[in-house]
C-alpha cells in the first residue's frame, strides 16, 4: 500500500511538472508574440485600428486625449514637432518611453504620429 501511493506521488508530480512546463512555455511564447507587430507589414493600418495602436501604446502615459504627463510624458497636445520628429520619436524611444521600432511597424508608426498630431491643441 506504502509503494502504491509512492507511485501515485510520483505521477501527480511528473504531470504537475510537465503541465507546469507546457503552461509556462505557452506563457513566454504568446509574450514574445506580443512583442512584435501584428500588422501586415505595407499595409497602413485604418483609423480603428489607429486609435486601439494609440490606446494601448501611448494612452497609458499620454491619456486618451495627448495631455496626460505621467511617467514623466509629455503633453502631446501641445506639440511643436512635425511627423518626421514624431515618427522618430515613437521609432527611437526617450527618456522612459521604449523605443517601438523594433514592435511596430513603419506603417503603424507612421499611423500613430499622425493621430498624434490630430491631438494638437490649436
Amino acid at each position: 500500500m506504502a509503494i502504491q501511493r509512492s507511485r501515485s506521488r510520483k505521477r501527480l508530480v511528473l504531470t504537475i511538472s510537465l503541465l507546469s512546463t507546457f503552461f509556462i512555455a505557452q506563457f513566454f511564447t504568446s509574450c514574445e508574440e506580443n512583442k512584435t507587430s501584428h500588422g501586415t507589414p505595407g499595409v497602413k493600418p485604418d483609423a480603428a485600428m489607429t486609435k486601439k495602436l494609440y490606446e494601448t501604446k501611448c494612452a497609458i502615459c499620454h491619456g486618451f486625449d495627448g495631455r496626460q504627463q505621467y511617467a514623466g510624458a509629455k503633453d502631446i497636445s501641445l506639440t511643436a514637432m512635425d511627423k518626421t520628429q514624431i515618427i522618430t520619436q515613437i521609432s527611437e524611444g526617450k527618456g522612459s518611453m521604449p523605443p517601438q521600432k523594433n514592435v511596430l511597424s513603419p506603417e503603424e508608426i507612421e499611423a500613430i504620429a499622425e493621430f498624434v498630431l490630430q491631438l494638437h491643441v490649436k
